[in-house]
């Protein structure tokens, strides 16, 4: 029987904005990337904005940790309006709505994980960006490249990274008696130290894999090609070690939100737990023993990346979005991401002149500095940017199926 997405998102609220929690798969997602990396056929399925874009307004879908709260700003340097709307970071449902809900009918800029880009290209569903016309894209640091996939022509790119960073685990320094961040730490406190055996979480979908296979190839447990990418069989004996530890009880619990993680950690059911640096930071403001770590090893290092819809060719609306990413390589908006997120973007030294320049008080500069200094390390490790989408994919759910299941 021929399988289409229709039938595999039939219960899926297509559209509706769910809490941004980055790297949270919701099933209905990852059944989305499923089908596309199977060659499942898309409903075919269109629509079209009520109205031209107004020739002074971007329209961009994105997820929510890259929105400012006040685009003044913004507005001030290009002239142009901000409309932002949230979109849910899941790699499957933005690729739905990118291919079968042709959102380039009703946005000027879409952003996703890196790797996102590859089955729009292959629709022609996004338009080349110029890098020669962004006067930000210099002095770039060399990790910058690792996410910027190139296009057919001189300097061009299918997507600009805009904000980035780097997963690992938060746990207990001084309780658990190891060192605190910014001192290096092995993911075995994850895996396989008795210091934390039972007292650990770990995310309730793929996240899981995908950090686990950072150890056992670091540590050469299994033969790993490209952790980009794994193969089933690759994705199959990551299963195995986490399943032989978890059967060995070094697992508690799995977690399926930011609130979770939270709520774990502080309330001390774990002492250690894989997660997302905003929940470190909220953690860090009611517990002084919480540390996100700098591994040994590596990191799931990932970048948001801005695309740009082929449609804007045909609406004649390239300078807009041109202007746009632009401005979004520059202080303003390096500034204020890292001091609200921690997040990094690819120019955050012009981050650090802005807020010198403009009289932001020592408590913010530091915050940049400190963001800075930490990206550089994290992000120049060469283990690994996670493109968000996996040829393989369906590998990935069922192995992990079997872990949860096991």
């Amino acid at each position: 029987m021929t399988q289409t997405m229709a039938d595999l998102l039939s219960r899926t609220e297509i559209g509706r904005v769910v809490p941004l929690h980055r790297r949270q798969f919701l099933r209905n997602g990852a059944l989305a990337l499923t089908a596309l990396s199977g060659g499942i056929a898309l409903p075919d399925r269109r629509f079209r904005a009520d109205a031209a874009t107004p020739d002074n307004v971007v329209r961009v879908l994105g997820v929510s940790t890259g929105a400012l709260t006040d685009w003044s700003e913004f507005e001030r340097a290009t002239g142009l309006k901000m409309e932002w709307t949230p979109a849910s970071d899941d790699v499957g449902l933005f690729l739905h709505d990118m291919i079968a809900g042709d959102a380039g009918e009703r946005y000027d800029l879409v952003t996703c994980l890196s790797g996102s880009f590859a089955p729009l290209v292959d629709q022609d569903l996004l338009m080349p960006i110029d890098l020669g016309r962004l006067k930000n894209w210099t002095n770039l640091q060399g990790f910058v490249s690792g996410v910027t996939p190139k296009a057919p022509g001189v300097n061009k790119a299918w997507g600009v990274p805009y904000h980035m960073n780097a997963d690992s685990f938060l746990y207990a320094p001084r309780r658990l008696g190891v060192p605190d961040a910014p001192e290096e730490i092995s993911w075995k406190l994850i895996y396989d130290d008795p210091r934390t055996k039972g007292r650990v979480a770990l995310d309730n979908e793929i996240y899981a894999l995908i950090c686990a296979s950072i150890y056992v190839k670091a540590h050469k447990l299994a033969e790993i090609d490209d952790l980009a990418n794994m193969t089933t069989s690759e994705c199959r004996s990551v299963a195995d070690f986490l399943i032989e530890r978890k059967q060995a009880g070094q697992f508690r619990t799995f977690y399926k939100s930011y609130d979770e993680q939270l709520q774990l950690l502080l309330g001390g059911e774990v002492i250690a737990e894989s997660g997302w640096e905003p929940v470190a930071r909220e953690a860090q403001r009611h517990h002084d023993d919480v540390a996100y770590a700098y591994t040994v090893e590596g990191y799931d290092k990932w970048a948001q990346n801005l695309m740009v819809p082929a449609q804007v060719a045909d609406r004649k609306s390239t300078d807009k979005v041109h202007a746009t990413i632009d401005w979004m390589l520059s202080g303003a908006y390096a500034a204020e991401l890292s001091t609200r997120e921690g997040y990094m973007t690819p120019r955050l030294d012009l981050g650090l002149t802005y807020a010198q320049e403009h009289g932001w008080g020592a408590d913010r500069i530091t915050v940049i500095r400190q963001v800075i200094d930490k990206g550089t390390a994290k992000l120049s490790k060469p283990l690994f940017w996670d493109p968000g989408y996996f040829t393989n994919f369906a590998s990935y759910h069922t192995e992990m199926a079997r872990f949860r299941n096991a």
